[in-house]
């Protein structure tokens, strides 16, 4: 698999040579550079590349006899290079992941305001690649962008690819041409650190994650792990859960909470399959956090020293979410050294006091402190974070192959928003503050708590070895998976004249994905519903379980059959309860009664 990072680094280099006054100059001043380059992606994900410098004498003592450039990979092909006379000759050496080019020029132009142009072309077979759902396009950054009097970029994308999910950084200028999506760059945009741009709505990923868990205890134990959630950037289904849990229940950030209960000295591996959708805009209608939610998102907690001067001092000078994120990337510098480690949790002061010992469990918590002093809600995200190459989008937490993020929430969004600090450091200065990619997928959500719950990866026992995560490009199933809501009844099988009477709805999902804003709405006949008629269930994971409970009485002395309608999201179901008349409950037991008495009383009398 070809390494996309490796196209982040395009370095280029001038030999500028005098053949007047002097044996060399270098200063760049002396000469006027400008660039532009087009990349044209084709079908296949062949990228042809054509760059065209001009280069302009600024004074008359100097002219350009050669031009040379490293590339950071090797699979390119096709080299070409040509002047106002034609084909120059090129020199090029392989090594160490590089391939560097000179060009020669044929033509040597001498003289203020003269300027030579040359074309150098060639196939990259590194800049677009298809992964899962998505082609992703990485144009390489630009060494020295601001030495460069002018600099304009064109990406040329096949209409067939769709729509983008994101370019960073925006084009200013977007058009159709002869089957192409035309999208134009200039140097006042800051694109020196390289455009990315990914295509296609979502990411797939098919998931086995293995959760070892044990009660030391010798009586009944109950514990709850961390299953992925859907968030609003991702949506889950799961094909399979086993064992399944007793119920799954939903904290306050979001988390899906399994429940097992594990009996004495007994352990049990949990194994989850499923899929997630990686989306790259946020769901429309997703359950927004309430306003006592966010205020805990403001707080200070373990690693999120909010209240310390210096982190309050900073964010009331950086005052938004984008300068914080800036201001963490620049200050920070990724310790690889540490990831070979169990390197421990420095917290965001640390971090700030020791800025060359970070990895991302730093780069976060700095961030997060950081927004939250700055009256930002912010949180913490573990999860998976696909990548190529871990020098450039590193994976920190030693346990298993794992990641951490930060998110932010967008007031005006009405969203939290992914973004990654570590890997905009690390790749050199590609933005994952406007959007992160679709390689982002969430195990376990740190709000209102900075350190649990555990995310996949982290359950594990001294002899359960072996790959606990295990994540792969999935294919798109057409057909959507969705929730499947049942319903059992628990309730009395009769009830008599006067008496109330207690029960309840058992409500269970049992699909694949979560079911949201359910509607539960509830109708008797023959009876009266003393316990609310309707409910809403804001989010039913699947393989959960609600229980609504009811309360019942009679309406009248006959008794006639009493019904229970139940909806649940548009569904039907109904249940027939008896009911016991007054006749049946006082009038037939006291006649009987007296009957009895009665019969003795006419024994007794007839042998006294």
């Amino acid at each position: 698999m070809k390494k996309i990072c490796q196209l982040f680094f395009f370095c280029f280099s001038l030999v500028i040579l005098s053949c007047l006054l002097a044996p060399t100059a270098q200063a760049t001043s002396e000469i006027e550079t400008k660039y532009d380059f087009r990349y044209q992606v084709n079908s296949d994900g062949v990228t042809n590349v054509s760059q065209k410098i001009s280069l302009t004498n600024k004074i008359s003592a100097v002219y350009a006899s050669q031009y040379s450039f490293n590339l950071s990979m090797t699979a390119i092909k096709n080299i070409k290079a040509f002047d106002g006379e034609g084909p120059c000759r090129t020199e090029i050496k392989q090594e160490n992941n590089l391939t560097s080019v000179t060009v020669y020029f044929n033509q040597q132009v001498v003289g203020v305001d003269k300027t030579l142009t040359f074309n150098l072309d060639f196939d990259s077979l590194e800049t677009a690649h298809k992964e899962g759902e998505v082609w992703e396009i990485t144009i390489p950054k630009i060494a020295n962008l601001t030495e460069l009097d002018d600099y304009q970029l064109t990406l040329a994308v096949p209409v067939s690819f769709g729509h983008p999910a994101f370019i960073r950084p925006s084009p200013i200028e977007e058009k159709d041409e002869n089957g192409f999506k035309i999208y134009r760059f200039v140097k006042s945009q800051n694109i020196g650190g390289g455009v990315l741009a990914t295509f296609g709505p979502f990411q797939i990923f098919d998931f086995t994650l293995f959760y070892h868990l044990q009660n030391s205890n010798l009586s009944l134990g109950e514990t709850e792990i961390a299953l992925p959630p859907d968030t609003a950037f991702q949506q889950i289904s799961y094909q399979k859960i086993e064992p399944e849990p007793v119920n799954i229940r939903v904290d306050e950030d979001g988390n899906w909470l399994a429940k097992y209960q594990l009996k004495a000295k007994e352990k049990i591996d949990v194994v989850a399959t499923g899929q997630v959708r990686i989306l790259a805009k946020p769901q429309q209608n997703f359950p927004l956090p309430d306003s006592q939610n966010l205020e805990k998102n403001l707080q200070a907690d373990v690693f999120w020293e909010v209240d310390n001067p210096q982190i309050k001092k900073l964010a009331a000078e950086l005052k938004t979410a984008r300068a914080i994120y800036n201001f963490v990337v620049e200050s920070l510098s990724y310790n690889f050294a540490r990831v070979e480690e169990e390197p421990e949790r420095l917290g965001a002061v640390q971090a700030l006091n020791n800025p060359d010992q970070a990895i991302c469990m730093e780069f976060t918590d700095l961030f997060v402190a950081l927004a939250r002093a700055a009256g930002i809600p912010a949180r913490a995200v573990d999860g998976f974070a696909y990548t190529e190459d871990s020098r450039l989008r590193p994976l920190s937490l030693m346990i298993d192959v794992l990641h951490v993020w930060p998110e932010y929430y967008d007031e005006e969004k009405k969203a939290w928003i992914p973004i990654d600090p570590t890997w905009g450091k690390t790749t050199g200065g590609i933005d994952y503050f406007s959007q992160t990619d679709l390689r982002h997928f969430a195990f376990a959500i740190h709000g209102e708590n900075s350190q649990t719950p555990y995310p996949a990866g982290s359950y594990k026992l001294p002899a359960s070895l072996g790959k606990d995560v295990q994540v792969a490009f999935g294919d798109y199933q057409k057909k959507e998976s969705t929730s499947n809501l049942k319903l059992i009844f628990d309730l009395p099988e009769k009830i008599f004249w006067g008496e109330n009477k207690k029960g309840k709805l058992l409500i269970q999902n049992a699909g694949q994905s979560a079911a949201y804003q359910v509607e539960v709405k509830i109708e008797s006949q023959g009876l009266n519903l003393i316990s609310s008629s309707h409910e809403k269930i804001k989010v039913m994971p699947p393989f959960s379980s609600k229980e609504i409970p009811v309360e019942l009485t009679t309406k009248n002395i006959f008794g006639n059959g009493g019904q229970i309608k139940v909806w649940v999201d548009n569904q039907e179901f109904e249940a027939k309860i008896e009911v016991g008349s007054l006749i049946e409950q006082i009038i037939l037991p006291v006649s009987g009664g007296l009957l009895i008495l009665l019969t003795l009383f006419i024994f007794l009398k007839k042998y006294s």
